[in-house]
């Protein structure tokens, strides 16, 4: 087939949460995007979160991808069919955490072709393969149909070099100039191997990382576009000082650009021993660190394979906020070894912590994980229908916690946000002349209000598990 104009589609997030007015987009698709242009080819990139699709360039594409998380497949599902009935020449390609555990689900529901795992490497092959230019069956790492059997091609040998590809094109996003976070990545993969997390499944345990030299010629390029030189860089590493020589070579090649620059990145709390890392955000710029902190139950955190204390907690936050950088603090509820009053201290904690903004994710297991196969194995999984992946969101209890209900831990939930965000935390910030934060704090009583009337109809089909 002849292949001109590619249309690359992130699906609208469904339902309402407390990051529903921070959005950005994922990172995939801008990388890619970049990567066709180079091959010749014509690429726009829809993300519904910030502007409707154009159904009329849909029509004349070639091919269409879709990135899928797993709260964003039936939405991508559901697009696939309606591209299907508009445009039915197109190859619909699909790819993404989600689609890469369960390759079968995506081509029993729209999609042509899943490309499993990275794909940086695989989408130049694939895209010569459909041009006629090498034979499908060559291509590592993807999954297609074909005479009406499913195939799975060999996994793509080597990770992606992110010293090799391109620097995400952001302006290929239709209505770009209205995305408030610009994300970008300085690195893949997690040395941790949490039970609850798909990084390990996806990107694997070893660090990579893109040359600092690219990195700050990226990021000057980002800065100097004028609808992107005002915004907030949040760097999108799982874990950004995992290789504390490769941060501090950043971070000092950062400081000596004299790019001004304000961003945020996520860490672990035993960055607290890494003063020097520390040192360094702070004088580049960095303005937040979203910190896994995750519970203060030490037999949960054993559980999380978090190799951190409720000391080493509070070290962390103390030494991040003396150096003015702000804390977001972010929790995992209902580890097998949770209860009622473990979480009850770990909301606690996170009031005494004095943070300023906190996260409380109800624990929830990702297609493709550990925690997903271990829970199915034994009985406790409460959804697996595919109508039902937009609940696995960390703000829905999809599965039958140990020590709990699961209404009463849902309950957990809703009550750690209300000891977090109410009027007396916003009076707080206020009285401090932290005006911005108590805003936020504010927001947050409305955001969990709009939550829990959306989900009224889920909390009571919950109550039927008890």
């Amino acid at each position: 087939m002849e292949i001109k104009d590619v249309v690359l589609i992130e699906p609208e997030s469904p339902g309402y949460n407390f990051f529903s007015s921070v959005q950005m987009p994922l990172l995939g698709l801008p990388i890619l995007g970049a990567i066709l242009q180079q091959m010749g080819l014509n690429v726009k990139i829809y993300c519904e979160n910030f502007s409707s699709i154009d159904w009329n360039r849909i029509k004349q594409a070639d091919i269409i991808g879709l990135t899928v998380l797993t709260l964003l497949a039936p939405r991508a599902y559901e697009l696939a069919q309606k591209i299907k009935e508009v445009n039915p020449r197109a190859k619909i390609i699909m790819g993404g955490v989600h689609v890469s555990m369960l390759p079968e689900e995506a081509l029993n529901h729209g999609a042509d072709i899943v490309v499993r795992g990275e794909g940086e490497n695989i989408i130049r092959n694939l895209i010569q393969a459909l041009a006629g230019k090498n034979d499908i069956e060559d291509v590592a790492g993807i999954s297609y149909c074909k005479n009406g059997k499913i195939h799975h091609n060999k996994e793509a040998e080597k990770p992606v070099d992110l010293g090799k590809i391109p620097a995400p094109d952001f302006s290929l996003i239709e209505n770009y100039k209205e995305i408030p976070y610009i994300p970008y990545q300085t690195s893949r993969g997690c040395p941790h191997n949490c039970e609850f997390c798909s990084v390990v499944e996806m990107f694997g345990r070893n660090v990579r990382d893109r040359p600092p030299a690219q990195v700050i010629k990226d990021l000057k390029s980002i800065k100097k576009t004028p609808a992107q030189k005002d915004k907030h860089v949040f760097i999108v590493d799982d874990n950004f000082s995992a290789n504390i020589k490769r941060a501090r070579d950043l971070l000092q090649k950062l400081s000596d650009s004299n790019l001004e620059m304000e961003w945020s990145t996520q860490e672990e709390v035993l960055v607290h021993k890494k003063e020097e890392i520390l040192d360094l955000m702070a004088k580049t710029g960095c303005k937040r660190l979203h910190l896994g902190i995750e519970s203060v139950n030490p037999d949960a955190l054993e559980e999380y394979q978090k190799p951190q204390s409720r000391s080493d907690i509070y070290k962390a936050v103390e030494k991040i906020k003396k150096r003015d950088i702000s804390v977001h603090g972010m929790f995992v509820l209902g580890a097998d070894n949770d209860t009622a009053r473990t979480i009850r201290e770990t909301m606690q904690a996170a009031v005494n912590l004095d943070l300023e903004t906190a996260q409380f994710f109800v624990l929830v297991p990702p297609p493709g994980t550990e925690l997903f196969r271990r829970l199915k194995e034994e009985g406790r999984l409460l959804i697996e229908e595919m109508s039902d992946w937009k609940f696995f969101d960390g703000q829905h209890v999809v599965f039958e916690p140990n020590n709990l209900a699961p209404t009463a831990l849902q309950k957990l939930q809703i009550k750690a946000f209300k000891k977090f965000y109410n009027l007396k935390q916003s009076l707080k910030w206020f009285t401090r002349k932290k005006f911005y934060k108590g805003a936020v704090n504010f927001y947050g009583i409305w955001a969990l209000r709009r939550w829990l009337w959306e989900n009224r109809g889920y909390l009571d089909e919950l109550k039927d598990f008890n």
